[in-house]
């Protein structure tokens, strides 16, 4: 499919419809907004999935209050064992599921890693910090069970995109210590040793949304969705908190390597930019990709963006050259 200019905004362009903003003003919207963002009206993100060794979907990891936590498992071809990648889908901490993020989950099986899709708890069924809980928990799930799946739990890395890396640096900060305390399940004493993060087009820093808004401020997502709906009413008590924006963490410099990327158009360049700063400021190993020309979740519209497919190449040479770093 060729480039459609009329499509304005990479929301549209995702839609394949021309969408008209409409702010959020209670969280009872969020119901109505997920039947507009179900895959229903996004049949193109389950079409030309990729051929691989296997799937897996639906595996139940836990149950707590009525909720089953799952994830869905893609397996390459050929021999293993493979490096694992747990993955968080985006949508808002409210909106989307792993279904959403599935053909990009796959695309990286077929480059020869096993992925664990999770689908966590939303909100604001479930507020925070549930998500990084079930972050948490898959995480430490796939620590313990790759080898079943064709994966290796000494070579995991975790990622997500949009909220999917919010949760993906928040569960690190877990792992390493810091933050509220969290029920944790059966699972606490499962040791990860994560070698590496995926931050694609993320939030890590609250604060920062309001002193540098850009174009989010006033639409309902930053008001409604992302501060009452996920973190709750009180939700400014929360803000500095790790597991809520991982830039005031203490524990950073017990990161491993990370990548980071963002669109240059996208309103969350603010973000990805101040937290690969702490990062680097803490001596981690970081990589900052900024695309040109790209909005929000460029990697779900190459078809829309030029770039996006050669920067899903950085991130799986990325990805290898950690792997030849493994000893």
């Amino acid at each position: 499919m060729g480039k459609t200019p009329e499509l304005v905004g990479w929301a549209s362009q995702l839609m394949r419809r021309q969408l008209e903003p409409r702010p959020r003003t209670s969280p009872d919207q969020i119901p109505a907004a997920r039947e507009t963002w179900g895959l229903n009206n996004l049949p193109h993100l389950a079409t030309d999935l990729p051929q691989l060794g296997d799937n897996h979907h639906g595996i139940v990891l836990r149950s707590r209050h009525g909720r089953d936590l799952t994830v869905d498992v893609h397996i390459p071809k050929g021999k293993g064992p493979f490096p694992t990648l747990v993955y968080m889908h985006g949508g808002s901490w409210t909106l989307w599921s792993a279904a959403h993020l599935r053909k990009l989950c796959m695309q990286i099986a077929e480059r020869g890693f096993v992925v664990v899709n999770v689908e966590y708890g939303l909100a604001p069924e479930h507020p925070w910090p549930w998500a990084v809980e079930d972050a948490l928990y898959a995480a430490r799930w796939a620590a313990k069970n790759a080898e079943r799946y064709g994966g290796r739990s000494d070579r995991l890395y975790i990622g997500g995109d949009s909220a999917g890396a919010n949760l993906t640096a928040a569960a690190i900060c877990a792992l390493k210590g810091d933050g509220a305390k969290l029920d944790e399940g059966d699972l606490k004493d499962v040791s990860v040793d994560v070698a590496g993060a995926l931050l694609f087009c993320g939030v890590f820093d609250f604060p920062l949304l309001f002193s540098e808004p850009r174009t989010n401020a006033g639409t309902g997502f930053i008001e409604t969705t992302w501060n009452l709906a996920y973190l709750g009413p009180n939700f400014v008590s929360v803000h500095r908190d790790p597991l809520v924006s991982p830039a005031y963490s203490a524990v950073l410099a017990d990161f491993p390597p990370v990548y980071i990327n963002c669109g240059d158009h996208d309103a969350l360049v603010p973000q990805s930019l101040r937290f690969a700063k702490c990062l680097m400021d803490a001596g981690v190993p970081t990589t900052l990709s900024i695309v040109e020309n790209a909005d929000h979740e460029f990697l779900l519209i190459p078809e829309f963006v030029s770039g996006a497919t050669g920067e899903f190449e950085h991130i799986i040479e990325w990805l290898r050259l950690q792997e030849a770093k493994i000893v």
